[in-house]
């Protein structure tokens, strides 16, 4: 399983690192392909996890289609854009439900494909946000990206050796609290790490690892509650050692966002 792990980190962190430096159009491929990816399993999984499933093939590229429209958007008009783009996918959404009309499977239909398009696709989406920043996008994204996956390794090492008192068991027997300070220990000494390529104030960089740290935990435990509600254990397997794109990307969602807001309303003031 670990060499597994090595191997895939050894082959998609070269290229994940030429990509977020290329920019443009080749980076904006890179976060369609993770939400594209990520949006398929999670309607998959959804699928599968009931005798009449709601949601049909069709359906599921619908939403696809949908999800992918928001990092493109965001890419060529900005963070402006988002309230126009989330309205407009929630009127087509409910309007094709109504003519669809299946019920009780249009109700049901219209929760999961707006909660898989607000999760992975409008969440990951910032981080093309964060790209775009001037001068220092592409080392913001490297740093948002390792001091969350070091918050990963973090709580996987921690809770494995010292672990003994379970956090939320209810959603995952494997995470514990000895873990959960871990991610964020691991994560904090990233943000150090990270100050030499990003220069920002020891305080803003205390508390950007802690929102890496928790965060990242806090991503985790939904997609575990997520898995836990439809019954499944991984939502792919297209990642040796790793499960799918949602299993490796699920801690950014909620950092991601809490990155970008922190830098732009609290950082951007204290340096403007």
């Amino acid at each position: 399983m670990l060499l597994k792990r090595l191997l895939v980190a050894f082959v998609f962190i070269p290229v994940f690192i030429f990509l977020i430096f290329k920019g443009g159009y080749f980076f904006l491929a890179l976060v369609c392909a993770v939400i594209g990816v990520g949006l398929f399993e999670f309607y998959q999984g959804a699928a599968k996890s009931q005798k009449d499933p709601p949601l049909k093939n069709s359906v599921i590229l619908r939403n696809i289609l949908l999800g992918l429209c928001i990092p493109v958007a965001v890419y060529f008009k900005g963070e402006g854009i988002l309230p126009f783009v989330i309205t407009l996918i929630i009127f087509i959404i409910f309007f094709s439900e109504l003519l669809r009309f299946n019920p009780p499977h249009s109700e049901l239909s219209v929760v999961l494909s707006l909660g898989g398009i607000l999760y992975i696709s409008y969440l990951f989406s910032y981080i093309i946000i964060i790209r775009e920043i001037p001068q220092m996008g592409e080392r913001l994204v490297i740093t948002v990206l390792f001091a969350t996956w070091m918050g990963d390794t973090g709580a996987f090492t921690v809770g494995s050796i010292f672990g003994k008192h379970k956090f939320f068991p209810v959603y995952s027997s494997q995470k514990s609290i000895e873990g959960f300070i871990g991610a964020i220990f691991f994560s904090l000494i990233a943000m150090f790490i990270s100050t030499l390529w990003v220069h920002f104030p020891i305080l803003h960089v205390i508390v950007l690892g802690i929102i890496a740290g928790v965060g990242g935990e806090m991503g985790d435990f939904f997609e575990s509650m997520l898995k836990r509600g439809l019954g499944i254990k991984d939502f792919g397997r297209i990642l040796p050692g790793h499960g799918g794109v949602l299993d490796r990307f699920d801690s950014l969602f909620f950092t991601v966002p809490c990155f970008f807001y922190y830098i732009k309303y609290i950082v951007g003031q204290v340096a403007g």
